[in-house]
């Protein structure tokens, strides 16, 4: 099942040539369908066209919408939100607060290393000079990330090794105390 290409409520603005505020509007009123997951609107292409086939404003015989390449969008669009993601992962194993986390972290930049290094190469490297720069540097940050979370982990492994040796040296030691007082 392939999914519908969106848009942002900035990029109808855009195509359609009128504010973001009308967008709002008819999203508001029905007139134009939206879908919104998180905090953003995302408007498909059909509902696009549904709205101005029925529109009033524009004439019946239009142009097609601009003719954007699919792909291009969706790798675009795919990159933004790697890098929020890297953005907020990168945080979270700087701030080194739970290394399951971060272990946790490194397994998904791993698997997403993996998608974006075999599962799309042939995508990522039919897109344009500048967008391949991008690419290799996502995949550079996830390196990174992956590096960084690791450490955090197994730094934090170590420490936990070492504290769990010394309780039970405390232990073995208060157990050999208390049988010279028993005895």
């Amino acid at each position: 099942m392939e999914i519908e290409q969106r848009y942002s409520i900035k990029e109808v603005q855009e195509i359609l040539g009128i504010s973001e505020r009308t967008v709002h509007r008819w999203i508001q009123s029905g007139k134009l369908k939206s879908y919104k997951p998180g905090r953003d609107h995302q408007i498909p292409v059909s509902g696009i066209q549904e709205m101005l086939q029925r529109s009033e404003v524009y004439p019946k015989v239009q142009s097609p919408l601009p003719d954007f390449d699919i792909q291009e969008r969706r790798f675009a669009w795919m990159a933004g939100v790697l890098e929020r993601v890297l953005d907020t992962w990168e945080r979270q194993v700087r701030e080194k607060q739970n290394h399951y986390q971060s272990r946790t972290i490194a397994v998904a930049a791993l698997d997403v290393q993996d998608a974006v290094t075999f599962n799309f190469k042939p995508e990522w490297d039919a897109l344009p000079r500048e967008e391949k720069t991008q690419r290799h540097a996502l995949a550079a940050r996830i390196d990174q990330l992956v590096l960084d979370a690791f450490d955090h982990y197994k730094q934090a492994k170590k420490a936990e090794t070492e504290e769990v040796e010394a309780i039970q040296r405390r232990r073995e030691e208060i157990r050999r105390r208390t049988r010279e007082i028993s005895a």
